[in-house]
C-alpha cells in the first residue's frame, strides 16, 4: 500500500493529469478519439462546454456567446506557474500560426486573485498573443473552478504548502459550444491531432453534423 501511495503522490506532483473522472485508458480514448478521424469522419460530440461571462486581459467583459460560430481551443493556466504553464502557453503561441485564422484560443486563469487583467495582459504580451485571437480570462475563484470542473479537467487550488495543481490538456470546442476532444499538451502526436481536428471543424462550419 505504501508503494501505491507513493506512486499516486508522484503522479500528482508531476501534474500529468487526466480529464476528471477518466481512467488512463478512457482518457486515452477521449484524447485519442481524433486519432482515428479522417476528413470523411465526424468528430464525436462529448458534451456541451459551460457558458460563462468573465473579464479578459483588456479588462473587458467577455462571454462564451462571443465564441459562438467558430471553433476554439481552451486551456487552464496561471501566470506564476513554473512547471506546466510555460510549455502550454508556448504551444498556444505556436498554434496561432498553425490553426485556421477563425479558430480562437482561450486561456482561463486558475489563480484569479493574482491574475488580474493587467497581469494577464503582460503575460499575453510575453507570448505574443494576437489581439482578438488569443483571449485570457479571469474572474473569481468559484466561477473559474466551476468552469474547469465543467470541462471535466482536474484542478486543485493551492492549500497550505501545496501549490496549485491543474490539468495539462487542451480542449477543442466547436462553433456550437460542444466539446469535441482533449489533447495532451505534452504529447507531440496530440498537438498534431489538435491542428488537424481544428481544421476539420473550421472546414465544417458549425463543427460537424452530429446532434
Amino acid at each position: 500500500m505504501w508503494v501505491v501511495a507513493v506512486g499516486a503522490m508522484m503522479s500528482i506532483l508531476a501534474m500529468r493529469m487526466l480529464p476528471a473522472g477518466e481512467s488512463a485508458e478512457t482518457s486515452a480514448g477521449v484524447a485519442g478519439t481524433s486519432g482515428s478521424v479522417t476528413p470523411d469522419t465526424d468528430l464525436p460530440v462529448l458534451y456541451n462546454a459551460p457558458t460563462f461571462t468573465l473579464t479578459d486581459q483588456d479588462n473587458v467583459r467577455f462571454g462564451s456567446d462571443q465564441l459562438r460560430g467558430r471553433p476554439w481551443v481552451a486551456d487552464f493556466i496561471f501566470t506564476t506557474c513554473a512547471s506546466l504553464c510555460p510549455v502550454m502557453s508556448a504551444h498556444m503561441e505556436t498554434l496561432q500560426t498553425q490553426l485556421p485564422a477563425e479558430v480562437r484560443l482561450v486561456s482561463f486563469s486558475v489563480d484569479p486573485e493574482h491574475d488580474t487583467p493587467a497581469v494577464l495582459r503582460e503575460y499575453a504580451s510575453h507570448y505574443n498573443a494576437q489581439p482578438g485571437r488569443w483571449i485570457f480570462l479571469t474572474g473569481d475563484l468559484k466561477t473559474q473552478t466551476q468552469i474547469v470542473n465543467s470541462m471535466k479537467l482536474i484542478f486543485q487550488p493551492a492549500t497550505g504548502d501545496q501549490p496549485i495543481q491543474h490539468d495539462q490538456h487542451f480542449v477543442l470546442v466547436d462553433g456550437l459550444g460542444r466539446v469535441r476532444g482533449y489533447y495532451d499538451s505534452y504529447a507531440p502526436e496530440d498537438m498534431t491531432n489538435l491542428i488537424r481536428d481544428a481544421q476539420y471543424l473550421s472546414d465544417h462550419g458549425d463543427g460537424g453534423s452530429q446532434p
